[in-house]
């Protein structure tokens, strides 16, 4: 008996749908290109049960006939190649005549079209790849297409979809990208009976379309902080939308990239994007909608069964274009740029590295600071304070050795303090990150996290794939002391802090930004994950830098600092102090012997 059997079309169409229909996100890009090809100038999205009962898609495209509309879940069938070197000049979203026959293969599906000025519309449906009914219907210009019960003949497939919101943001996604790319198409989109968002076509040339689509697609805290460039490099041309030097992200999540108007992921791209602004990113990312119009020729989008990457003919060509052309539009720019945050960050990492030299010789002479954890109680007048530890516990806490002596402070970020007639310089928005980190993870740990009501709620507009990622975490949220709910189709309101926080409305604004773009799936971190995301970014956010001290509250933030678990580092992994011993000193001066 033979070993090897011809598979059964019905296996081979569920294999081809596995490599095309991903999620239900993979179906809607697929019939939002189809919708686009077809001339459509407006483009109605309905979803429900995150796109598991029914993605509905209808255009006011050219429309099919019936041969057309028969032809059009067959496989392999296309109208946009007719031989193989016809891939090489390819100007439509795809030719995979698969993926419609795909996405039928694996729901029931019903597709109703018809042409202008015909006398009737025309309207298929069907389950599992088969169709069991042809009709007529009204004359309605454009073609809808309905898929329902996606997965229900493969349930293993359906186990794999991530949760409804996760899903959801992900359709969303797909939707925000297709409005970005296509100016000139009216978009909306329903969840659920509820209205996401409505993208009217904008008004003006191109780069006013873009600026006012951007706004609506990425909300205005993200659009205001980009600016506009054009460059044209031989067949390549590059026009969109780039972040301006010193207003970047916390994560990737920002960054479109679209060849000839498809939205594509390139390592080469993205690597080019963080090239032209190497120097200044300071652990952030730029963000960006780049579009690059170039020949089919010189490069492949069908390398991926769903069409996610692309290969350029020449990887290096394209690198150095899309470096070169952001860095000259960075250039361009009149006025000097500031970077407030980015600025004190690389200040203290350099001051920090230019006292490297001095802390590995006090690191050999055995006199470099420690973790200190004793609790005693604080005794000052304002500039002295004497800790009741005795001689023999100093050793648990080199760094911090009695009497401490309060000096000043430096460019309103460093405190100088004299210790065990050695030197301390700390930098106050470390030390008191990390104070603030323990204490509020204290208070998280014991449930006794204690909530301020802000009296004017604060509003935030983001993305509505990054609401949608933020309000995956609500419940969460609430109880850490940040309770949040929706406020409008593109906007997040804050009601409440943790009391331990101070922000300005401006540093809620990021806050809640930031959350926005670095939280993942709450199904997959773990409780200490969670806390440690919130509990670093609050502090970073809830502390800046340059606040002046008064002496009593330069002593105070010593002692806190030296009760810390960790009084080394700032939550994000940076030092909170410099330590110089007394021999150091005299090392430095040519002195034999300290004073």
């Amino acid at each position: 008996m033979a070993e090897i059997n011809l598979l059964t079309e019905d296996v081979i169409s569920k294999i081809a749908a596995g490599e095309v229909v991903e999620r239900p996100a993979s179906v809607l890009k697929e019939l939002l290109e189809n919708s686009i090809d077809s001339g459509a100038k407006r483009i109605n999205i309905e979803i429900e049960k995150a796109g598991k009962k029914l993605i509905r898609v209808q255009d006011d495209g050219k429309g099919m006939d019936k041969e057309d509309l028969i032809l059009s879940v067959k496989r392999h069938s296309t109208s946009k190649i007719i031989n193989f070197e016809d891939l090489e000049k390819l100007e439509s979203f795809g030719f995979r005549g698969e993926a419609l026959y795909s996405i039928f293969a694996v729901s029931r599906l019903s597709i109703v079209s018809a042409k202008e000025n015909s006398e009737f519309g025309l309207s298929i449906t069907g389950a599992g790849g088969k169709v069991v009914s042809e009709g007529k219907t009204p004359p309605v210009k454009g073609t809808i297409v309905e898929v329902r019960d996606l997965f229900f003949n493969t349930p293993a497939r359906e186990k794999f979809l991530k949760s409804d919101q996760s899903e959801r943001s992900h359709l969303i996604r797909t939707v925000e990208e297709a409005a970005l790319s296509n100016l000139d198409i009216s978009f909306f989109l329903k969840i659920d009976n509820i209205e996401i968002f409505s993208f009217h076509v904008p008004l003006g040339d191109s780069s006013s379309k873009l600026l006012e689509r951007s706004a609506l697609v990425l909300g205005k805290n993200l659009s205001k902080n980009l600016m506009s460039m054009e460059n044209k490099n031989g067949d390549i041309k590059l026009q969109g939308l780039i972040s301006k030097p010193g207003a970047f992200s916390a994560s990737r999540l920002n960054q479109y990239f679209f060849i000839n108007k498809r939205p594509v992921s390139s390592k080469v791209l993205n690597q080019s994007l963080y090239k032209a602004y190497s120097g200044i990113l300071d652990r952030k990312h730029p963000s960006c909608v780049l579009f690059i119009d170039m020949p089919p020729s010189d490069f492949d989008v069908n390398i991926h069964p769903q069409k996610k990457d692309v290969k350029f003919k020449s990887d290096g060509d394209i690198f150095k274009i899309i470096s070169n052309s952001v860095f000259a539009e960075i250039q361009k720019m009149e006025a000097p740029v500031s970077f407030p945050e980015n600025k004190t960050d690389n200040f203290n990492e350099s001051f920090n590295r230019a006292g490297a030299s001095v802390l590995a010789e006090a690191m050999a002479d055995k006199t470099a600071f420690a973790p200190g954890f004793k609790d005693e109680p604080l005794k000052q007048d304002g500039l002295y304070s004497e800790s009741s530890a005795c001689a023999d516990s100093l050793a648990d806490s080199a760094w911090y050795q009695a009497p401490i002596i309060y000096l000043g402070q430096i460019a309103r970020t460093y405190l100088v303090f004299e210790s065990g007639r050695g030197m301390l310089l700390i930098d106050q928005h470390a030390a008191q990150e990390r104070i603030l980190f323990e204490k509020y993870l204290d208070e998280f740990f014991t449930d006794k996290i204690k909530v301020q009501p802000l009296l004017t709620p604060v509003t935030v507009e983001l993305s509505r794939s990054q609401i949608e990622n933020a309000m995956r975490w609500k419940e969460w949220l609430d109880k850490a002391g940040f309770e949040i709910d929706l406020f409008g189709a593109n906007t997040v309101r804050l009601h409440s802090t943790p009391s331990m926080f101070y922000f300005t409305p401006e540093a809620l604004s990021e806050f809640l930004s930031y959350l926005a773009e670095v939280l993942g799936n709450p199904e997959k971190a773990t409780e200490d994950i969670k806390r440690n995301t919130v509990a670093t970014l609050a502090c970073k956010k809830s502390i800046k830098a340059h606040d002046r001290l008064k002496p009593e509250e330069a002593i105070r933030l010593i002692e806190d600092l030296k009760k810390a678990k960790d009084s080394l580092h700032c939550p994000h992994g940076r030092p909170t102090l410099l330590h110089f011993s007394k021999h150091d000193i005299a090392r430095r001066f040519g002195r034999t012997n300290p004073v």
